[in-house]
């Protein structure tokens, strides 16, 4: 038991050991953009292949993927071709076993190092039959359900095994929202769109009155006035002035300084 990470006698990230010739060569395909500890200033990363092939496990060189019942590298599915197989036991299967059908799995333990870099050993076990079933005893049997007793992710429906060895709901699974519960959250929406606009609507009221009211006032009071104006002209009077005659004015002066020289002109 192990990795399982391909490994040669080669020991250079940039090389492989070619099999026909038994030297070692630059590798010539990748699964992936990036290889970890790989220099791109001494040597540029090997393209990736297309849909058509596959790059092997030791990155020789892209190679023509192979049909269902060729042989495949161990837990390959992307050297058989189809979209719907499936590399059991280093051999292309296409996953359609149906309900009760006869059918194939493998079981492959790995180890791996958890945060504490203790080892850690998994189980995997994976079959050829269709979604919905898995494989017992060579026979295609139905999931379970959530709660049922489990030792496998691909025992349940819901492809999650609990480590207590319970199907429970994966923290990735799409859950579907039932119709009443959008009908509620869509009556809850309008119901606050609809608070909303009233409370804008009474808000406008009482700032439409406060407004008039004062518009009211204004007027108001200036017909007040106007009213208070007009009854003081009735009573008032007024004295108008005019420019004075300063000669008149002289000769009432100079009259009222000698009245006796006035008496005797009257005498004679």
């Amino acid at each position: 038991p192990g990795t399982f990470e391909y490994n040669d006698s080669c020991k250079n990230i940039y090389l492989f050991c070619d099999s026909t010739t038994r030297t070692c060569n630059y590798k010539g395909c990748s699964n992936s953009d990036y290889i970890k500890k790989w220099d791109i200033t001494l040597r540029p990363i090997p393209t990736r292949c297309d849909n058509t092939s596959y790059c092997p496990d030791d990155n020789s060189q892209c190679t023509p993927r192979v049909s269902v019942g060729s042989h495949c590298e161990l837990q390959r599915d992307d050297e058989c071709i189809g979209t719907n197989t499936i590399c059991l036991n280093s051999t292309c299967f296409t996953k359609g076993a149906p309900l009760g059908g006869n059918c194939a799995s493998d079981t492959t333990l790995y180890t791996s190092e958890d945060a504490d870099e203790k080892l850690v050993q998994q189980t995997i076990v994976r079959d050829n039959c269709t979604e919905g079933t898995y494989c017992l005893e060579s026979t295609c049997v139905i999931s379970k359900d959530l709660n049922s007793v489990c030792s496998q992710d691909r025992e349940c429906l819901s492809g999650t095994c609990s480590n207590e060895g319970f199907c429970i709901q994966g923290p990735d699974v799409f859950r579907v929202i039932k119709a009443w519960l959008w009908g509620i959250l869509g009556a809850c929406i309008v119901i606050f769109i609809l608070l909303v606009l009233g409370l804008l609507w009474i808000l406008h009221r009482y700032q439409s009155r406060q407004e008039h009211a004062k518009i009211d006032k204004f007027f108001g009071d200036n017909d007040d006035f106007t009213k208070y104006a007009m009854l003081d002209e009735d009573d008032s009077s007024m004295v108008y002035l005019k420019t004075p005659d300063y000669l008149q004015s002289q000769a009432l002066s100079t009259s009222h300084k000698n009245p006796s020289s006035s008496n005797l002109h009257r005498m004679q």
